[in-house]
């Protein structure tokens, strides 16, 4: 578990205290969205919105930090690309 741990925190680029605090923060928000929508399940004019503000936000963080993970692993194989370039002509 602990290694599968370590993986996951290097393929999203965290250390733990940053993981623990973007899993947990949006965790608490998830709590609050819930919350806030079991009380619009019975008082549907308040937080007409919270479902919607919530997905739209978690969809909005995700998708940046999922593009910035294929960013970087882009960036990772030009330098390898440039590195083997750059190896084969000191070499010729």
């Amino acid at each position: 578990m602990i290694k599968k741990s370590k993986q996951h925190l290097e393929e999203n680029n965290m250390s733990y205290l940053e993981h623990l605090k973007f899993a947990s923060g949006h965790g608490f928000g998830c709590i609050k969205a819930g919350i806030l929508l079991i009380i619009h399940s019975i008082v549907p004019a308040w937080f007409p919105r919270a479902g919607s503000i919530l997905l739209n936000k978690l969809n909005a963080t995700f998708t940046e930090h999922n593009d910035y993970l294929i960013l970087k692993n882009r960036v990772a194989i030009f330098k390898k690309i440039l590195l083997h370039y750059r190896t084969k002509d000191l070499n010729s």
